[in-house]
């Protein structure tokens, strides 16, 4: 009797040191999803800020252009940009408009040469520089955050708390990058 009792202690103390090892490594398995996505909440901050100040600087094009040139209706549209779109929304439209005040550009090259077009350049090449910067943070927590939610044993924890893929942000390699750095190459050999 006392040795069945000692048996039945002993399976006791296992089964619990088992449930503990179980909770700890899920608990241990949620900590590093949250973590990724705290990561992943402050690169989608950081993009957003950064989208937002790509389009100040975009507007400020406007106002030269203005001054110089006459606008279609095309430009119109980009006034009020609405902020709530999802950040590749919000990207592919900031970037048209960029395209569009690429192309007044390329029309017009004393625009081009003036000196606050050249202190707008720098400025815009700095923030997409940004955007590229956090673009690639937030896909590489990403890949790690899906990886992680299909991968035994944090899918138990991803499964408890309906964790569901992010999807990746476009990563362009910018041609507007690439233009905005051809313009500055161009403006500092003159």
């Amino acid at each position: 009797m006392v040795g069945d009792m000692m048996n039945i202690m002993i399976i006791l103390c296992l089964l619990v040191a088992l449930i503990g090892i179980i909770l700890i490594v899920l608990i241990l398995n949620y900590n590093k999803i949250q973590w990724l996505i705290i990561k992943i909440n402050k690169a989608e901050k950081n993009i957003y800020s950064h989208l937002e100040e790509k389009f100040n600087i975009l507007s400020r094009y406007i106002e030269i252009l203005k001054e110089n040139i006459e606008l279609n209706d095309d430009i119109d549209e980009y006034k009020l940009l609405n902020t709530k779109l999802s950040i590749n929304s919000l990207n592919k439209k900031i970037n048209n408009f960029n395209n569009i005040i690429n192309q007044y550009m390329d029309n017009n090259e004393k625009l081009i040469k003036k000196e606050a077009i050249i202190g707008i350049n720098k400025e815009l090449n700095e923030v997409n520089i940004l955007i590229n910067g956090d673009k690639k943070y937030y896909n590489e927590n990403v890949i790690l955050y899906n990886h992680f939610c299909h991968k035994f044993p944090s899918i138990i924890v991803a499964k408890i708390f309906n964790y569901k893929d992010k999807d990746f942000l476009e990563e362009n390699t910018n041609e507007n990058l690439k233009i905005l750095n051809d313009n500055i190459d161009d403006e500092n050999k003159d």
